[in-house]
């Protein structure tokens, strides 16, 4: 018999919406330490291509981190730091004070077969299925989903003119709606399913692997789901499809995400910087409206990070993450490039 998932990461909509315990607010002297690093490193000719975690010193932001790594690996799996001034400063200069926090936080992993390890999430056009589909290029609706990486950082540069809406759902709560409500589909869950790189995978190694939706390993729950990539690897020749019970517990995933009680929505704000643990939340966008002018379009600048304090994974999750050890640098999609970028094209 599976158990149920207990602890902080066990919410439910309304009792995330009407706490703060998952948001910090910038101080005045936060940001004043934040804008001092960032000046020197101007006036040091620093760029992002260089920077180090050295480089960027923020001591006054110790606690900050303290508050990141424990409320997203002890806590809901979610944080939000807010009052970022945006408004002050240029794209290249928010990137800059993008990726120098996160160069406190952990260490950055690819997010695509580019290499782009700050990545862009604004519309470029990418149709919205097929095998190559990627989500954080286009502007349709996403389904609920987990990324590729243990964390996944979003600093927003400008909203969209209408939609875009955040939603977030505690994994852990749709496990035990379904241990509750359907033991038989939880235990296919925990089966393995096959998996698509969509197209990020090495020349001359699989398009597909295989790993579970659900795992359990020295007392640590992880999950991993996105339909769309496990779709696509049933597009293959070589790969069966589907049995009725994959397609319903796959289904059942859905419908109990879709249960506004379940959701924690938020509207991403100028200078929101949203956390998730992939392991134990998932999240989803609305379709959204952009602005005709270019510089008024909706931009997010995406992390994905593996943390210090990250949980160990089961051995499910080795044919994607590799190392799966505690506090490992892991996941991501393998850069085709001899060098990493920083921003996505």
């Amino acid at each position: 018999m599976r158990e149920f998932v207990t602890g902080r990461a066990d919410w439910m909509g309304p009792e995330a919406t009407e706490s703060d315990d998952w948001i910090h607010t910038l101080s005045d002297s936060e940001i004043s330490e934040i804008d001092e690093v960032l000046r020197k490193c101007i006036a040091d000719d620093v760029t992002i291509d260089v920077l180090t975690k050295e480089m960027f010193p923020v001591p006054g932001l110790t606690g900050l981190f303290d508050e990141v790594w424990s409320g997203l690996e002890e806590g809901r799996g979610i944080f939000l730091i807010r009052g970022l001034p945006t408004e002050t400063y240029t794209k290249a200069e928010l990137r800059l004070i993008y990726w120098g926090l996160g160069l406190h936080l952990g260490t950055a992993v690819s997010q695509s077969k580019r290499g782009d390890l700050l990545g862009d999430v604004r519309d470029l056009g990418t149709p919205l299925d097929g095998p190559k589909f990627r989500g954080y290029t286009s502007h349709g609706e996403l389904t609920y989903h987990s990324d590729a990486a243990d964390v996944t950082g979003l600093l927003c540069l400008r909203p969209a003119k209408a939609g875009g809406l955040s939603r977030i759902v505690s994994a852990p709560a749709v496990h035990n709606e379904i241990l509750k409500t359907r033991p038989d589909l939880l235990e296919v869950l925990y089966q393995p399913f096959y998996w698509s790189f969509q197209g990020n995978e090495l020349p001359g190694t699989p398009a597909y692997y295989q790993q579970p939706v659900f795992t359990v390993h020295e007392g640590h729950f992880a999950c991993r789901y996105t339909r769309t990539h496990m779709r696509s690897a049933h597009l293959m020749d070589d790969v069966p499809s589907w049995t009725p019970e994959q397609s319903e517990a796959l289904d059942l995933i859905d419908a109990i995400c879709e249960r506004p009680e379940f959701q924690l929505t938020m509207m991403f704000q100028l200078g929101d910087i949203q956390f998730l643990n992939n392991h134990l939340a998932y999240h989803m966008r609305t379709e959204f409206e952009d602005y005709s002018d270019p510089d008024e379009k909706r931009h997010l600048l995406r992390l994905w990070l593996s943390m210090p304090n990250s949980r160990p994974l089961a051995h499910g999750f080795k044919a994607f993450y590799g190392d799966t050890r505690a506090g490992a640098v892991r996941g991501g999609h393998p850069g085709h490039g001899e060098t990493p970028a920083v921003t996505t094209i």
